[in-house]
């Protein structure tokens, strides 16, 4: 039975066709656990505390940052270095009275995670590596708890409801039938640099939302398997569905689970022979990157948009060192600089400079 406040506070939308206490009784009771509260937890929390879902857990290690605030509704400014999962309740709670609100401020690790799923009614994904969504996955399916998945890039975003393992129903959908294996590190955007447009997060979020509630509320169609694709800048959504693979087997255990951004663990003599000034630092990212975070020693500055526009920009670059120095190449992840280096090395050599690129970059050294 829903408390009467509650009942007031959602009675607009019993109003709706096919939707009435019994519907929002079922929201009410729902259990949700959210990874993330970045770009697509913030408005899938938001839209699912005022639409009614009553216990949501969120799970999350990481502090407000000013770079968050343009996408992650949940937040202000004068949140900046608060724990993300304490602002999300405070923002829930001050939606809904009587909402249920578990935090959990801690890394997702197959460590953890299992158990965490027990009495679930439904996981959803808002995390932003494919090593929490993989392990996200696995664990899914281990336990049979639905999964609703998102990810955004740039102007576009991904959703998907998946349902395999114990108590899945027959021919269910994993999203491993769509991605077997982890990407390598190498056909991933870098993490920090890809960029994505705040309005964005919110339109994926909301759908991502959407999608729960029918789910939950058991109205509509909430289809397992079936892939969503929103295009932000031509305003469309593609519809694909994803078959069960009947050759893969199903996730039995958890594995090894490596972020594609941090897959790096070398690069100490690199960073101790730019701070000891026995090589050069070379950073070809963005003025605005520069901005936000940067290692902490001078550098010059090639930004690869200007190597776009200018074809003697690297050339003339070159020429400010001398026969024999050793320059180190750094971007936000290391992606952007492997990809320079090996562009530009030979040109480099020819004139007695050694190029090297440095793993990790900023996000591991800064």
């Amino acid at each position: 039975m829903l408390p009467l406040d509650e009942l007031k506070r959602t009675a607009r939308q019993m109003n709706l066709p096919g939707f009435g206490p019994e519907q929002q009784e079922a929201l009410y009771n729902a259990r949700v656990l959210v990874i993330g509260a970045g770009g697509l937890g913030c408005p899938v929390m938001q839209t699912l505390a005022a639409t009614g879902v009553g216990h949501i857990t969120v799970w999350d290690d990481d502090h407000v940052d000013i770079t968050n605030i343009h996408r992650q509704i949940l937040f202000g400014a004068g949140d900046v270095g608060r724990k993300k999962v304490d602002v999300a309740a405070e923002r829930l709670r001050a939606l809904q009275p009587d909402i249920e609100v578990n935090t959990v401020f801690d890394r997702l690790t197959p460590d953890n995670f299992i158990g965490a799923l027990d009495g679930i009614d439904l996981l959803i994904d808002g995390s932003d590596t494919f090593a929490t969504k993989f392990l996200a996955a696995d664990a899914a399916e281990i336990t049979g708890t639905p999964l609703l998945w998102g990810s955004v890039l740039r102007y576009r975003g991904d959703i998907a409801l998946w349902h395999s393992g114990p108590g899945a129903p027959e021919g269910g959908v994993g999203m491993r039938d769509l991605y077997p294996t982890q990407p390598d590190a190498d056909s991933v955007p870098d993490c920090a640099t890809a960029g994505v447009l705040g309005v964005t997060t919110s339109v994926v979020g909301s759908l991502m939302s959407t999608e729960a509630v029918k789910f939950l509320a058991g109205i509509g169609e909430a289809e397992i398997g079936r892939l969503h694709m929103y295009d932000a800048l031509t305003t469309t959504i593609r519809r694909f569905t994803v078959p069960r693979d009947p050759a893969r087997p199903l996730a039995r255990t958890l594995g090894v689970y490596t972020d594609a951004c941090a897959m790096s663990t070398d690069g100490q003599s690199l960073y101790d022979d730019i701070r000891t000034g026995a090589a050069h630092a070379l950073d070809i990212r963005e003025l605005h990157e520069r901005a936000i975070a940067d290692l902490p020693f001078a550098s010059a500055h090639l930004p690869l948009s200007e190597v776009e526009r200018n074809p003697e920009a690297v050339a003339n670059a070159l020429a400010e060192y001398a026969d024999g120095d050793e320059v180190v190449v750094y971007c936000a992840g290391g992606v952007r600089s492997d990809k320079f280096v090996g562009t530009y090395a030979d040109q480099a050599q020819q004139l007695g400079i050694s190029l090297k690129s440095l793993p990790g970059g900023v996000q591991r050294w800064g």
